[in-house]
C-alpha cells in the first residue's frame, strides 16, 4: 500500500531519523540517571529524542542567565529540524527561557513542569496550596514566575531539596548518587512540609532528577504529584490520541 504524506502526519523529508514523537532538551551532567529520570528515556512509552545543550551550566540555567538564550534556541531547533512534534526542557529550570524558545520554533514547546502551576492552582480549591519541590529554592525567581504566567504566588509553597544529604551528588555533579536514600530523604521533607502547611492539596516536582520518586511520595502523603514525566506522557498523547473510532 502506498502511503500516503495525509495518512502519516509525522513523515518529513530531509530528516535522517524518524519516529521521535518529542523531543527534550538537557543540559550536560554526569550524575547517575535512573529510571523516572526524565534524561532517561526507559522512562517514557514512546520515542523521545534528546538534544544536549552545550556550554550552559546548571547554575546559569537556574540564574536564567540570558546570554545562554543562543545555545538553547539552537538546540531546540535541531530537535524540531529532526522531525519532532514537540519539544520539553529536562529541567524545571529551562522555565526562564520559555517564551524565547517558543517564540523562535514552529512547534509547541514546554520548557518546564512550572508552566503546569497555574493549571493545578486552577483545579485545587481556592484555600488549598501546591507544594513545589525545587532543586533549589533561590531557582524560583519573578523572572521563572513570569515566564510560566504564576499569578497566584502566595499559594505557592517552595521547598527546596538542596536541603538533602542524598541530594548533593546531583548539585555537586560529584560522588555516589543513594537513591534509596534520597527517596526517604524526600519522603520526610514533604511530610514535614505538609505538617508545617497543612493547607497543601498537592505536590509537583520541579526538578527532572526527583520523578523516580513520585509513586513513593503520593503513597507517604496521600496528595496527587504532578512531574515532567507525566506532562510529557500527556503531550505524547496530545501527539498521537487514542483512536476510538473503529475502521474497517
Amino acid at each position: 500500500m502506498t502511503v500516503r504524506q495525509s495518512d502519516q502526519p509525522e513523515l518529513r523529508r530531509g530528516v535522517s531519523t524518524a519516529g521521535f514523537r518529542l523531543g527534550i532538551l538537557t543540559i550536560d551532567t554526569c550524575h547517575a540517571l535512573v529510571p523516572g529520570n526524565v534524561q532517561h528515556a526507559e522512562s517514557f512509552r514512546f520515542p523521545v529524542r534528546y538534544e544536549v545543550v552545550r556550554h550552559v551550566s546548571p547554575q546559569a540555567l537556574m540564574e536564567g542567565d540570558v546570554r545562554s538564550v543562543p545555545a538553547i534556541v539552537a538546540a531546540a531547533k535541531c530537535l524540531e529540524d529532526g522531525g519532532v512534534s514537540a519539544i520539553v526542557g529536562a529541567c524545571g529550570s529551562f522555565a526562564n527561557f520559555q517564551r524565547e524558545v517558543a517564540h523562535a520554533l514552529r512547534i509547541p514547546v514546554v520548557m518546564s513542569i512550572l508552566l503546569e502551576v497555574p493549571f493545578v492552582l486552577r483545579a485545587l480549591p481556592p484555600r488549598q496550596q501546591l507544594g513545589v519541590i525545587f532543586a533549589r529554592v533561590s531557582s524560583y525567581t519573578d523572572r521563572v514566575r513570569q515566564q510560566c504566567g504564576i499569578h497566584e504566588p502566595e499559594r505557592v509553597v517552595a521547598i527546596g531539596a538542596e536541603v538533602l544529604p542524598a541530594f548533593q551528588p546531583i548539585l555537586a555533579q560529584a560522588g555516589e548518587l543513594d537513591s534509596r536514600a534520597l527517596e526517604s530523604e524526600l519522603i520526610e521533607l514533604a511530610r514535614e512540609s505538609l505538617a508545617a502547611n497543612p493547607a497543601i492539596g498537592a505536590w509537583l516536582i520541579q526538578c527532572s532528577d526527583l520523578p523516580p520518586y513520585s509513586a513513593s511520595l503520593q503513597r507517604a502523603t496521600g496528595l496527587p504529584v504532578f512531574d515532567m514525566v507525566t506532562l510529557i506522557e500527556h503531550l505524547g498523547t496530545a501527539l498521537r490520541p487514542r483512536d476510538f473510532v473503529q475502521r474497517n
